[in-house]
């Protein structure tokens, strides 16, 4: 997710404005796992939580502004947040996420 962002940002955009749905297509293809946009939902409120995002709302039908606070904290504070969440959070769908990795880059394993 920090990737995408980074990504973003990189393009000259001031943050990342995606619906859950284009975040978890796009986090399903680089990782393999299933993500679904649950799972996205999940994951941002948990990094807004960590103090590793912020997260602004579009509106229904609208998608969402993500950025990370990088910025703010400094390079050496966040990355270190940054550890420090990995440590400790496991994703609530995390078997279900992990169950239905791709294989070769095709549909789910089987």
């Amino acid at each position: 997710m920090i990737e995408l962002i980074h990504e973003r940002k990189l393009a000259g955009k001031r943050e990342l404005a995606a619906t859950a749905e284009t975040i978890a297509a796009w986090l399903s293809e680089r990782t393999g796992l299933h993500v679904l946009p649950r799972h996205v939902h999940s994951l941002t409120a948990a990094m807004r939580d960590g103090g590793l995002i912020t997260v602004g709302g579009g509106g229904i039908g609208y998608p969402n502004t993500y950025d990370s606070r990088e910025d703010e904290m400094g390079e050496k504070a966040f990355w270190d947040q940054v550890d420090a969440f990995l440590l400790v959070w496991k994703h609530p769908s995390r078997k279900a996420i992990a169950g239905g990795r791709k294989a070769g880059g095709g549909g789910p394993a089987r």
